[in-house]
């Protein structure tokens, strides 16, 4: 025996037969439904979420699209065709005048069929073309009225959906890292604007602890960068997580400060007494005068940016440093493989890596002087491929250097561009 379809469960409402009095009812609803709400049983927002559908739906659906009466003409049309001679009138208020008409009509009857064929030889296609006319405003005017609206109806739930997710990721952004894709370095995308933020449960200082090194590692790392900038304050570090690089300013006597979004690795650099804020670096520097800065320094960030972004600092530099200063971006090397199969993807907020030959294009044409490249963080020589000792045809050894350069070439580039 086949079973019946599930009974459908009831859900305890109103009792509609007790419920004579349309006022009594819609109260009783009402509570109902707030008695509902005081348990959790609608979702955060569904009120709201269903307010913008109807509202949506009222003020964005076409107006509906009243259409004509084409039934009735074409049924009177259909009762006119055929047409035949029998149907001429032969009726007469005259004495005599009917047997005139019918006398006539049969003296000219040949020629009024000819005439009778010829006209109902268009009107039949005629009749056929309007009732396929008819069938097609039919169908149009269904679609107009029920499927358009309904595809709309869904398309404008996306579009709200995708608009409330837009609206959430933007109120919480705020942390991207970023990690250096050699030997330890630091890194914090102060001038990334997230769509989709990260927001991890395990902490950012952390996380650079692992994977960053240590604060003098990385000071001894970029005592070369900061002697280069020793006469170029003042100077803005974008991304600056734990204050490394500001220290080392500090140390030459260099006025520099640093903003980063990472509220975390801020609080560590404040807690050092470095100036450091947190903050969106484009937007900072948008709100910079212009000429305002000595140098600008941007360590491991462009491969946490948009295409756009790059875009838009580069542009931003040209204006907010001065005549004679510097821009300094260092960030990983996509011309060593090696680069993407150790720590490239090891840090979720990396976007895409910035090809060297693209950014020095990008500050050349932004009219910046010179623009140098300099290799950095070659990878450990224990995992290089190593030449032979002689005992093997040059070629090979030819052949083992190419390899070792497109697969071990350094880890990381410094773009130093100077106006």
């Amino acid at each position: 025996m086949i079973p019946g379809p599930p009974k459908r469960p009831r859900y305890d409402p109103v009792v509609m037969d007790e419920a004579h009095d349309v006022d009594d009812l819609v109260a009783r609803l009402r509570e109902r439904v707030e008695e509902r709400r005081r348990q959790g049983a609608y979702p955060p927002g569904l009120e709201e979420d269903l307010a913008d559908h109807f509202r949506r739906v009222l003020l964005e659906r076409a107006e509906r699209w009243d259409t004509p009466d084409l039934r009735g003409p074409l049924a009177a049309l259909q009762q006119a065709l055929p047409l035949s001679q029998a149907r001429i009138p032969v009726d007469s208020s005259l004495p005599g005048g009917e047997v005139v008409h019918r006398a006539i009509g049969k003296a000219l009857s040949r020629q009024t069929q000819g005439a009778l064929q010829q006209v109902q030889g268009f009107a039949g296609p005629a009749q056929q073309l309007l009732e396929r006319i008819v069938a097609v405003l039919e169908k149009l005017a269904q679609d107009v009225e029920v499927e358009i609206p309904r595809h709309l109806d869904a398309i404008l739930e996306r579009q709200a959906l995708q608009e409330r997710q837009l609206a959430a990721a933007g109120a919480g952004a705020g942390t991207d890292s970023g990690l250096a894709g050699g030997p330890p370095a630091r890194a914090m995308n102060g001038a990334h604007r997230a769509v989709a933020p990260l927001t991890p449960w395990y902490s950012s200082a952390r996380f650079e602890e692992e994977f960053r090194g240590g604060r003098e590692a990385l000071m001894e790392r970029y005592a070369d960068l900061a002697e280069r900038l020793r006469h170029s304050g003042p100077v803005l570090d974008i991304g600056c997580g734990r204050g490394e690089f500001l220290e080392l300013m500090a140390a030459n006597g260099v006025e520099a400060w640093g903003v980063d979004l990472d509220a975390e690795l801020v609080k560590v650099a404040t807690d050092r007494g470095l100036n450091v804020s947190q903050a969106d670096g484009l937007r900072t520097l948008e709100g910079l005068d212009d000429a305002s800065l000595g140098a600008l320094v941007l360590i491991q960030v462009v491969e946490h940016l948009s295409a756009q972004d790059v875009v838009d600092l580069v542009a931003l530099a040209a204006a907010k440093v001065r005549p004679g200063g510097q821009v300094c971006v260092e960030t990983v090397n996509p011309q060593s493989l090696y680069v993407f199969a150790r720590a490239f993807w090891i840090d979720p907020t990396h976007h895409h890596p910035v090809h060297p030959a693209y950014l020095t294009f990008l500050f050349r044409e932004a009219g910046f002087s010179a623009v140098d490249i300099d290799w950095r963080s070659p990878p450990p020589a224990d995992e290089v491929l190593e030449e032979s000792s002689g005992d093997v045809p040059e070629v090979v050894d030819a052949n083992v250097r190419r390899l070792n350069q497109l697969l071990f070439a350094p880890q990381d580039y410094l773009l130093v561009a100077r106006r």
